[in-house]
């Protein structure tokens, strides 16, 4: 069984989990090996041959009531040995206490299969495989952990809104420096990766997660392109022609790194702080609905700046290829209200 395959059967609901929990909720303990191998025969002794036992949670529980282990097929769907005798190495060595879970990560480590122990004294449940052991939780303590981590995500998509909110006003204004678009940067590089953390969590739940994943995707929702947009607009295009290589750079960022405003800047050349960045109009003109992507670029390649682009007449825009008289007097209207919301104080020059 490979390794995601075999959590994936340890997904609360699933046959494998269901028959698990049996065995814990009864306090019988358990050593199940999923899969054979002529290595697990070579250390196996004893036990019972099943015929044709198509396997289910209530006789996983049945069977744990022996002393032996069970040898689950590899696919779950049949129960083929009880009462097994495992003797692997003793040479091999192990971090574990108790019999019982002694001889399951040394028989993971000798047959490559997966091993699962369920602890008789506390129903802890083990899985020892070859990448390492791994305990399953009861699914009400990691659906508890989740829901707070998803009110952490819920905090950060609070902080990033109100941080590019902040940026769209100054950036009319003219009056945005260094130090916010990083904060913007900063607050969506932490919110993504915080999202990314809560779904590996929110999987573990497996049938459960169905909402869970649902709300995470509504605090994710528009955050990419708002981040995308707002490297396109701030970043030095010299040095970025293609924003795919920021977006590489800051994610391999240590968090102590991101959380470092000055390195950040200094990453995405964006120094000193407290100096002006001017955008460039790729964010302002992405808002606008029905303006063909195409003409974003020739627009930002005519007036370079924001503020130029705020300051075009009618004539200006009509001279941009693919503008027509009625676009570029829509593209006037829409500036107009932009100049209006933040009250004048662009065109007052504060």
């Amino acid at each position: 069984m490979e390794n995601g395959n075999e959590l994936n059967q340890l997904l609360p609901g699933q046959p494998l989990r269901v028959g698990v929990d049996l065995i814990a909720d009864k306090n019988s303990g358990a050593l199940i090996v999923i899969g054979t191998s002529n290595k697990l025969e070579k250390i196996s002794s004893g036990g019972i041959n099943l015929i044709d036992c198509s396997y289910s949670p209530e006789m996983l529980s049945e069977l744990s009531k022996m002393d032996g282990a069970i040898i689950v097929s590899n696919d779950v769907t049949k129960i083929l040995k009880a009462n097994v005798h495992l003797n692997p190495s003793d040479s091999l060595p192990t971090s574990q206490t108790g019999t019982r879970h002694r001889t399951a990560e040394r028989t993971a480590e000798e047959t490559d299969l997966t091993v699962i122990t369920v602890s008789e004294e506390s129903s802890l449940v083990k899985v020892f495989n070859n990448a390492g052991t791994t305990e399953l939780e009861e699914p009400s303590v990691t659906l508890g952990r989740v829901n707070e981590s998803l009110q952490s995500v819920d905090r950060m998509r609070r902080r990033f809104d109100d941080a590019v909110a902040e940026l769209g006003e100054l950036e009319i204004e003219n009056s945005l420096t260094n130090q916010e678009v990083l904060e913007v940067i900063q607050r969506g590089e932490l919110l993504t990766r915080l999202a990314k953390q809560v779904r590996t969590e929110a999987l573990k739940l497996g049938g459960e997660a169905g909402l869970i994943l649902i709300q995470i995707d509504s605090f994710e929702s528009g955050v990419k392109n708002t981040f995308n947009l707002v490297l396109k607009d701030h970043l030095p295009s010299k040095k970025y022609r293609n924003i795919s290589k920021a977006v590489e750079e800051i994610s391999q960022l240590s968090y102590e790194e991101l959380n470092n405003i000055d390195f950040l800047g200094s990453v995405l050349s964006k120094l000193p702080l407290d100096d002006l960045s001017i955008a460039k109009g790729y964010r302002v003109l992405a808002r606008l609905p029905n303006l063909p992507e195409n003409l974003h670029d020739s627009l930002v390649q005519k007036f370079k700046t924001l503020p130029k682009l705020l300051n075009s007449t009618p004539e200006n825009l009509y001279s941009v290829e693919g503008i027509g008289r009625g676009r570029a007097q829509q593209l006037r209207d829409y500036f107009d209200t932009l100049l209006k919301n933040v009250g004048f104080s662009y065109l007052n020059g504060h």
